[in-house]
């Protein structure tokens, strides 16, 4: 009874709990995949669309989230205007192309460069590894080593999610759960309000030089489609196991040594304890009743 009554009172104040709207900005590269992110969640939420107010934009209800989504373009050119956006955002999604290895440390650049920004600097960031169904792709283990996410959002103190991900413009389903349960994510951590969350000055630890104490990388292994495994070099190939005799075939008996053989003749045992063992002689008669 107690679970019920429990159960129906957080259903209430859901009920009475106020729709957020929140502002999400969707950065990356160009070819990363940003589009086809967006279609995925759309084509996942079909019953929860609202009609957007500008051009490239999404409107999504999301729980108790009225979400908007502001797809920006990721070229060279276009991403001086992203600075514009930074103030009325909520949180950053940033996709990234997980398989494309020779523009990882330009997407390391680029994260950096956006999250130092003071409009930026205290509010979460959704990272998004995209294309994980390609061979070449890395693991979200890999990206954060290759684009040294934790030190980065340690500076900034930027809570941060990492989601590996395949989106698809084509028909298939939506995005998979790994990827849903990150946008969730991102709506609870992002602020009420959007201003600009500064970041708290440096404590005494980080004045020693040690770390901060603190961790805000959070790494999430969801499930996602992963490609077939790699073939293993000859080196470290497993040797191919002996053939086993065919069924309905007898095995067939073991040849004793000559030796042993020989020496089971004579004692009647074989074996390291029949050639250690002295042979038995009859007891001798005492030497004083010989003369008798």
């Amino acid at each position: 009874m107690f679970h019920l009554f429990s159960h129906c009172w957080s259903w209430l104040q859901a009920i009475q709990e106020p729709i957020r709207k929140v502002t999400l900005l969707v950065l990356g590269l160009d070819n990363a995949g940003k589009t086809s992110v967006v279609m995925d969640l759309e084509r996942a939420l079909a019953g929860e669309v609202l009609p957007a107010a500008q051009p490239g934009q999404t409107c999504l209800r999301v729980d108790r989230f009225e979400v908007t989504l502001v797809d920006l373009p990721g070229g060279q050119r276009s991403r001086s205007a992203w600075r514009s956006h930074y103030s009325t955002a909520h949180g950053l999604l940033f996709v990234l192309d997980s398989s494309d290895l020779a523009r990882i440390e330009e997407a390391r650049k680029v994260l950096s460069r956006v999250l130092s920004h003071p409009d930026v600097s205290g509010k979460p960031l959704l990272l998004l590894a995209n294309k994980q169904d390609a061979a070449a792709a890395l693991l979200p283990c890999e990206l954060i080593e290759r684009l040294s996410l934790e030190r980065l959002v340690n500076e900034n103190r930027s809570p941060c999610r990492i989601e590996p991900c395949a989106a698809k413009r084509g028909p298939p389903a939506g995005p998979g759960r790994a990827t849903l349960q990150g946008l969730r994510w991102l709506l609870r951590a992002a602020p009420a309000a959007p201003a600009a969350a500064t970041p708290p000055g440096p404590g005494p630890r980080a004045a020693r030089g040690r770390p901060p104490a603190r961790r805000w990388v959070r790494v999430s292994l969801g499930a996602c489609p992963r490609p077939p495994p790699r073939p293993r070099p000859a080196a470290l190939a497993p040797t191919p196991r002996r053939a086993l005799a065919p069924a309905g075939t007898r095995r067939p008996p073991r040849r004793m040594p000559e030796a042993a053989r020989g020496r089971r003749a004579r004692t009647g045992r074989c074996g390291p304890a029949a050639a250690s063992r002295p042979r038995r002689r009859a007891p001798r008669a005492p030497a004083g009743g010989r003369g008798r």
